[in-house]
């Protein structure tokens, strides 16, 4: 049992990360993310973190960890929040 759990987190948190890094790259015009390339330093600014959101919300149908985006706005910042997020709407564990 324990095992059919932890595939569905690990799938839970790879369409998290799949649709974050999509988002991401369709919102800066970009190609090829870093997960430790910054939002804001990658000219990202409020009107498009906002565009983000509302876009990832609506895909993974969960509530976008905003609070992640200003204190640490790294891609793999805001995917592994995004990713919790998910796996927790889903039922299943961390």
């Amino acid at each position: 049992m324990q095992d059919s759990h932890a595939q569905a987190d690990r799938t839970a948190a790879d369409r998290a990360t799949a649709v974050v890094t999509e988002e991401w790259c369709r919102t800066l015009d970009v190609t090829d993310p870093s997960p430790d390339d910054d939002f804001f330093a990658e000219g990202g600014n409020s009107l498009l973190i906002a565009s983000l959101i509302d876009r990832v919300e609506r895909r993974l149908g969960i509530l976008f960890p905003v609070e992640v985006a200003f204190i640490d706005g790294r891609l793999g910042a805001l995917t592994e929040a995004c990713a919790e997020r998910l796996v927790t709407a889903e039922g299943t564990t961390a």
